[in-house]
C-alpha cells in the first residue's frame, strides 16, 4: 500500500469541487510498486474528474501494517483502498459536502 501526498486540481466535470481549484490531498493505492501505484492513482483520479495531480511525497507501507493508530478518516481510506484499489482524502472538504 502506497500513501501519496498530492496536490489535485478539479476539472470541469468534477461533481463537488470548482474547476481549476487546487487542493491538498492524500491518496492511498493498493500496489507495492511505486510507478504502478502512481499510474493507478492518476487513472482513477482522472476518472473521478480531477484535471491534474502533482505527487509530492510517498510512503510505502509494509505488507501487514498496524493501522490501529489511524484516525477514522485514514482508517476508512485505508479500507477503501484495500477494497477498491484507490482512495482519496481531499482537504478541506467543499462547502455542503456530506
Amino acid at each position: 500500500m502506497h500513501i501519496f501526498r498530492l496536490f489535485v486540481t478539479a476539472g470541469p466535470s468534477h461533481p463537488t469541487h470548482f474547476a481549476g481549484v487546487p487542493f491538498d490531498a492524500i491518496c492511498m493505492v493498493d500496489a507495492s510498486d511505486t510507478e504502478q501505484a502512481r499510474h493507478k492513482a492518476s487513472d482513477r483520479l482522472a476518472e473521478l474528474g480531477w484535471a491534474s495531480v502533482i505527487f509530492r511525497d510517498t510512503i510505502l507501507l509494509p505488507p501487514a501494517p498496524d493501522v490501529s493508530g489511524l484516525n477514522q478518516v485514514m482508517l476508512d481510506a485505508y479500507r477503501n483502498a484495500k477494497d477498491l484499489g484507490v482512495s482519496l482524502i481531499v482537504y478541506p472538504e467543499p462547502s455542503g459536502a456530506a
